[in-house]
């Protein structure tokens, strides 16, 4: 039986790569007690400390529910998300 080895260990991580959701963290890392959203990132406490475990799609949604939260923010600014 012919041996065939996998594809050099860089292809793997280009791939991954491509099809990795980013990290919205932004490095504020404040949780603001009127919102409970982060400050930086607008993720509840749970989405940051659950995001390394989540798949692509719970990323994905994270980042939607990211947007909508800027969205009231930026047509309400003081009366927070």
């Amino acid at each position: 039986m012919r041996r065939i080895d996998p594809p050099p260990n860089g292809i793997y991580t280009t791939r991954a790569a491509i099809h990795a959701v980013p990290s919205p963290c932004v490095a504020i890392c404040t949780m603001n007690p009127a919102s409970d959203f982060c400050d930086g990132c607008q993720r509840t406490i749970g989405e940051i400390a659950g995001w390394s475990e989540f798949s692509g799609d719970e990323k994905r949604e994270v980042w939607v529910r990211i947007g909508q939260r800027r969205e009231r923010l930026a047509a309400n600014p003081s009366g927070g998300a």
